[in-house]
């Protein structure tokens, strides 16, 4: 009978209101009313209690458990129609793999002789030039642990050795958690490097859901040194805003998007996602954080993204490969989106451009590179902290600019207000009329 109401449910019903409880972490019985959002462990067996009711939101395609049960009138609602249950130990032959090599993403308990992040001994991104080395030689507790930003569903880990020294990790313990605090073991002793460069990708007995994800070395050889990634169990998404949507508790940071799927020619890139402003999921497609008194060359992108560096006014990040410039047209095209957010601001003065718009002159001029953003001073929303005069006052536009289209002066006002990044060969302006480079700015474009 359990049976035939499994089946039932995951088939058929499909919409229900989403509460707020949660779960029982530790012990998978799920005794309260919830939404089934942020689970640290589904892998086992989920007991759902007596008149309790579990509901799986329509923005979770794929839950995944081995086994679920009922006692009397428990319930198992997904919302979504295309929503299912996946038995945890079905895997993805093809896993992609994530390790990013940002300080954010990345934490050790212990670091040989306590070097910083990015020194010679805490470099623990695959392919580095060294990796990490834990502060004994092998105690047993030392960990490496990655922060994905958000959790995803999460099959195993892939590691290297220590790229100039032999010193590898032979076997580790996986734990993983979704919030830093609640942790489940996803393999007691995976059997890993046998020599420092060889990638070993290692599968769990079972599909994690995880934000973070743990390795504690057990066996080494010369010393408990590695490089890691994380191997996730689904493809990429598309875009920031799909991530969002998909995972609501995403953060602030680093992910990998594929802007036209597996299917697509497109290979997948780093992006960086602002997860906060105005309900997140946005996208970086601009970014330039220029110091006064400086003219450097932009950098146009046409099968990567910028992310963010700094924030503050003065930093020069003027030619850096990761922070530094904007997507061509063509690559744009790629991304399927219908929203921009404009962002900058000088040390010229106190006012700050910040607002966002779906102005469909706007979004083909950036795509295609032709026409203009004629329109755009009767067609935006202002976002908190925007103070600037543009775009309400804007009244001209530079045409046609190809893969210039977001850089040279595409609104302004004549003599008074321009958006201008080298613009005319020098000028950086925001919302001002310096007709210069003598001072800080900071611009970025956002699409969503």
């Amino acid at each position: 009978m359990n049976r035939l109401l499994v089946f039932i449910l995951l088939l058929y019903v499909t919409s229900s209101v989403a509460q707020t409880a949660t779960n029982s972490a530790s012990s998978n019985n799920f005794t309260n009313t919830a939404s089934w959002t942020s689970p640290s462990n589904l892998t086992g067996t989920a007991n759902i209690q007596d008149g309790h009711t579990i509901t799986i939101p329509a923005n979770i395609n794929q839950v995944y458990a081995n086994k679920i049960t009922f006692t009397g009138s428990g319930k198992l609602v997904l919302e979504g129609s295309t929503s299912k249950w996946v038995p945890a130990t079905n895997l993805n032959g093809s896993p992609p793999a994530e390790s990013f090599s940002f300080q954010t993403n990345w934490f050790a308990n212990t670091v040989w002789v306590n070097e910083g992040f990015g020194a010679a001994h805490y470099t623990p991104w695959l392919d580095s030039n060294q990796g990490w080395s834990a502060g004994s030689t092998n105690n047993g507790t030392d960990y490496l642990q990655y922060d994905l930003k958000s959790p995803r569903w999460v099959q195993g880990i892939v590691t290297q050795g220590r790229a100039n020294s032999a010193q590898w990790v032979t076997s580790a313990k996986v734990e993983v958690s979704a919030d830093n605090v609640n942790w489940a073991t996803a393999a007691t002793s995976l059997t890993l490097n046998t020599d420092s460069n060889t990638k070993i990708y290692r599968n769990f007995t079972n599909v994690m859901y995880a934000r973070y994800v743990r390795v504690i070395p057990i066996g080494v050889y010369g010393h408990a040194s590695m490089r890691m990634g994380v191997l996730l169990r689904n493809d990429n998404l598309k875009s920031c805003n799909e991530i969002k949507t998909n995972f609501p508790n995403a953060t602030d940071g680093v992910y990998v998007i594929d802007p036209d799927g597996t299917a697509g020619a497109t290979v997948a890139t780093a992006c960086y996602c602002d997860m906060t402003t105005d309900g997140g999921g946005w996208t970086l497609v601009l970014n330039y954080l220029h110091l006064g008194n400086t003219n450097p060359a932009l950098t146009e992108k046409t099968n990567a993204l910028p992310l963010l560096g700094s924030t503050t006014l003065g930093v020069d990040e003027q030619g850096n490969a990761t922070t530094w410039g904007h997507t061509t047209p063509a690559y744009l095209n790629k991304f399927n989106f219908t929203q921009l957010r404009f962002y900058a601001k000088t040390s010229l003065h106190n006012r700050v451009i910040n607002f966002k718009t779906s102005h469909a002159n706007t979004i083909n001029y950036f795509k295609t590179g032709l026409g203009s953003m004629s329109g755009i001073a009767t067609s935006y929303t202002a976002l908190t902290g925007h103070t600037a005069y543009l775009p309400n006052s804007t009244a001209h536009y530079f045409t046609n600019q190809g893969n210039s289209s977001m850089t040279e002066f595409p609104f302004w006002l004549m003599g008074t207000y321009h958006w201008g990044i080298k613009g005319g060969g020098s000028r950086w302006e925001v919302d001002d009329f310096p007709g210069n480079f003598a001072y800080n700015t900071y611009h970025q474009i956002w699409i969503r």
